[in-house]
């Protein structure tokens, strides 16, 4: 009788202390998963330390800070979704940038502003062509696309320029669209 009880004893402590092993094992891989999320986000941060890195002697390699160029686009006109803009500097190519629906959707937001180019010109009076093709979201597919273009002239001097494109309405209730551009320069 005394094995049968010994064995029972044996048994009861057993499975009395199993679940200490078990949350012992279970925090243990809790601290080893913490310590992995750790590691794995310090990775992260150094890639975008690397990618800044880069993305800035990429900058600095092709388009100079005294001939950049930063050109943006900005919309105050509910429901229309841009497919694309050209953008032509004193009778060169045109450089083209395509929407897809989330970026076009995303330029409906109040005060946003997205780049579309990043070049490099040299110092002096240089000719723009600024030109847009689009569609009101309402509108059915088979609709003629809204498309505009603007030309000026802009001084570039030694800074970096940035120049917004901005489309609105030409008056409160019309349909006409007005694009106006506007010249930021930094401070030094």
């Amino acid at each position: 009788m005394r094995s049968i009880r010994g064995r029972s004893l044996s048994r009861l402590l057993f499975v009395a202390l199993l679940p200490l092993s078990a949350a012992a094992q279970t925090q243990d891989m809790t601290d080893r998963a913490i310590r992995l999320d750790q590691a794995i986000q310090a990775l992260k941060d150094e890639v975008l330390d690397v990618s800044r890195d880069a993305q800035a002697v990429e900058n600095a390699v092709l388009a100079p800070e005294d001939q950049r160029v930063s050109i943006y686009v900005s919309l105050a006109i509910r429901g229309l979704l841009l497919d694309e803009i050209r953008i032509a500097i004193d009778g060169g190519p045109d450089e083209l940038y395509r929407y897809d629906e989330t970026e076009a959707r995303a330029l409906l937001a109040a005060n946003s502003a997205q780049r579309v180019l990043r070049t490099a010109v040299a110092v002096g009076p240089h000719r723009i062509r600024f030109s847009y093709s689009g569609r009101y979201a309402d509108t059915a597919p088979d609709s003629p696309p809204v498309t505009g273009q603007y030309e000026a002239i802009f001084d570039k001097d030694y800074r970096e320029s940035e120049l917004e494109f901005h489309l609105s309405r030409a008056s409160r209730f019309g349909d006409q669209i007005r694009t106006s551009m506007k010249e930021w320069r930094r401070q030094r």
